[in-house]
């Protein structure tokens, strides 16, 4: 038997040899080493030479792809969009999605299919009527005598739904009669930037907040639109009838759960989904009714748990890649465990930055089918234009400001001790406070600050 160098595992190994050049230095120093006697064939042309470069070749591979997975496990080296987001998740912290731009249309033209008169008896079917016409005298009489003609039953003008300040600025909320199957939402498109960009009119309110807000869209018979008056006359940009918008399409997805399970996960697997706009509700398996249920930062944030039955149907979102999103539930002690048919809502942005000039929204028009005071369903054809504008979208998260803002939110646990924690934790939750202090203010804050 020949006798072999005995050695130990590992010993004389180089964990620094993990490019191709000192991978083949390694070996063959190793085999100069342990086998002087019984190989020295180092010719470049020897086939075990050969072999050794094969096995080279491949260990600089796999180092390369064991060095990136590695770095991926981390997020400050971490470079995919998708580990980082994960590993932001880990740590509780939920990486902001794209926000699409929004803001105020103004109604500069009215015309309804339904036969009404105006005070002089004149019939206004298939009449457009002009705002602050200087040509028709009688603009303002024959403008709300088409208005009136399309809200609920309870509602003039004049004699709003609801009433508000917001900036400064009289807000009256009045409420169309659309189908009850139909959604509050009208869809439009126009070109922006050189680019062709799906928008949607919305529902909106100011009930219980301080800011306008989108109503829940689910059907329910009603459509509202916003008179504005900043007492500087019917020419002025923000006076008149005005309807709300956003950048995006509203899509849903239904999914149904069997049985209860605690911290239900469902995979929302839409891309491009806004971070305002996803609502959840529970279909009725007899009538087909929607119950919404309520969207909450955290299921486990300050729920009391004495409470129960509809209170504690709430859940929460987390950001996945693509601005696609996941819905958490509870644990059936600090939320109810969902069970049943769903079906969410969301709207999807285009997830860039741009600017609307109001010169790329004039004369748009949208047509809106209401319900007559008799019960024959009618068209409403509304011509709106931009007045102000608008630069509140925003892109995503960037992967720097992640990297940041989640080691910072981690490390305060959402609580103010130190002079440190005052420093980091309203840098973690900026963008959450700016939606706090309220969706109104989106034109003026987000233009002059950039949370990305």
């Amino acid at each position: 038997t020949c006798a072999l160098p005995i050695y130990q595992t590992f010993s004389q190994a180089s964990f620094q040899s993990y490019d191709y050049e000192t991978l083949r230095k390694s070996f063959v120093d190793y085999l100069r080493t342990y086998y002087p006697e019984t190989f020295n064939d180092y010719t470049e042309s020897s086939e075990y030479i050969a072999l050794l470069d094969v096995i080279a070749y491949m260990g600089q591979a796999l180092a390369f792809r064991d060095d990136l997975n590695t770095r991926e496990n981390f997020i400050d080296t971490a470079e995919r969009r998708d580990s980082v987001i994960k590993l932001a998740n880990l740590i509780g912290y939920n990486p902001k999605r794209n926000l699409s731009g929004q803001g105020y249309l103004k109604v500069t033209s009215v015309q309804t299919s339904e036969s009404i008169n105006d005070i002089n008896g004149f019939n206004l079917s298939g009449i457009s009527i002009l705002w602050n016409d200087p040509a028709n005298a009688n603009w303002q009489e024959q403008f709300n005598s088409v208005i009136n003609a399309a809200l609920i039953g309870s509602q003039r003008v004049g004699r709003p739904g609801n009433s508000k300040s917001i900036l400064g600025i009289t807000t009256d909320e009045y409420s169309m009669q659309i189908p009850i199957t139909a959604l509050p939402v009208i869809p439009f498109s126009t070109i922006v930037q050189g680019s062709k960009m799906n928008f949607e009119a919305v529902s909106v309110t100011s009930l219980g907040k301080e800011y306008i807000y989108e109503i829940s869209p689910k059907p329910q018979g009603k459509f509202n639109i916003l008179y504005r008056n900043d007492n500087l006359g019917y020419g002025s940009a923000n006076t008149g009838f005005f309807m709300y918008f956003k950048q995006g399409s509203l899509q849903n997805y239904d999914f149904t759960l069997a049985q209860k399970i605690s911290n239900q996960l469902v995979d929302i697997n839409i891309e491009g989904i806004s971070e305002d706009d996803t609502w959840l509700y529970k279909i009725n398996a007899v009538t087909g009714a929607l119950t919404e249920w309520t969207q909450v930062d955290s299921v486990y944030a300050t729920t009391d748990t004495t409470v129960s039955g509809a209170a504690r149907t709430f859940f929460s979102v987390k950001s996945r890649f693509n601005d696609q999103v996941s819905y958490t539930f509870g644990d059936g002690v600090f939320g109810e465990i969902p069970i049943g048919t769903f079906r969410s809502y969301v709207r999807t942005g285009n997830a860039i930055q741009y600017t609307i000039d109001p010169s790329e929204m004039q004369g748009t028009s949208i047509t809106i089918s209401y319900v007559s005071k008799v019960g024959r369903t009618e068209t409403l054809t509304i011509q709106l234009s931009l007045t102000e504008p608008v630069s509140n979208a925003q892109t995503r998260e960037s992967l720097d400001n992640i990297k940041l803002r989640a080691p910072t939110k981690y490390y305060s646990q959402n609580r103010m001790v130190n002079g440190e924690d005052y420093n980091t934790f309203p840098n973690a939750l900026y963008r959450s406070e700016e939606r706090r202090v309220g969706k109104e203010c989106l034109r003026l804050s987000r233009s002059r600050w950039s949370p990305y």
